[in-house]
């Protein structure tokens, strides 16, 4: 079994939210996080691709290279046998095409909502060489390794679930955007009213879900805190 410390993060990219976002003003940071895992190297999400000066100037982008992040803790691109992204918004896939022909795991509603108008950046979608392995609801796709339906989020949102020798590990994507937030939802049951969400009530029946799994630690994509248990 695993060690929590085969969970690690990645640091892949600093931003600053631009005057049309939600979140405008405030600076932001997106993670990857790669799973040492016997049967190879797993990555949750890839972060923002590096091949667009519209979002480098819009987002103020300061990229981090995946492939560096991977190499200073040992570990070899070439060694990635999987991906999973929790959705393929622009800053959770955009990488993707990094890792030509490994197989990337996603639910079939976010694959059909990344081809609809405005979803997200086409061509990190849709590379040469993409392998996209859609599924719907939970699977297992290496042992402890287990992919969990969130939506809400999006309509295809998916989390992941490490089992280690410490307890499970969740790296929770954007169905709880950050540690604040985990915690308000823990102690109150209720969205925070300033997180407002297109589809809430799968949103909250999503993150409910994950917590009630109890994990030792929990990973956000855009947080670099971790929710743990004491």
């Amino acid at each position: 079994m695993l060690a929590l410390e085969d969970v690690i993060p990645l640091h892949v990219t600093d931003l600053k939210f631009p005057d049309t976002h939600p979140l405008r003003g405030q600076e932001g940071q997106v993670f990857a996080f790669a799973i040492r895992h016997p049967a190879g190297l797993i990555l949750f999400e890839t972060g923002i691709g590096r091949d667009s000066e519209r979002m480098d100037r819009l987002y103020e982008l300061t990229h981090h290279p995946i492939e560096a992040k991977l190499e200073r803790h040992g570990l070899r691109p070439l060694e990635v046998a999987a991906i999973v992204n929790s959705h393929l918004h622009f800053d959770h896939g955009g990488q993707n095409a990094s890792f030509p022909g490994v197989p990337i795991y996603v639910q079939a509603d976010e694959y059909i909502a990344a081809h609809q108008p405005n979803y997200t950046i086409q061509r990190w979608v849709d590379f040469p060489e993409a392998q996209y392995r859609q599924i719907e609801g939970d699977k297992e796709i290496a042992p402890g390794i287990r992919i969990l339906s969130a939506r809400g989020h999006t309509p295809g949102h998916q989390a992941l679930l490490v089992e280690t020798t410490s307890g499970p590990a969740i790296l929770a994507g954007q169905a709880i955007y950050s540690k604040i937030e985990y915690e308000h939802l823990r102690d109150t049951g209720e969205l925070a009213p300033e997180e407002p969400q297109d589809d809430p009530e799968n949103y909250l029946a999503s993150a409910q879900r994950l917590i009630q799994l109890a994990a030792r630690r929990v990973f956000f994509s855009h947080d670099s805190s971790f929710y743990e248990v004491p």
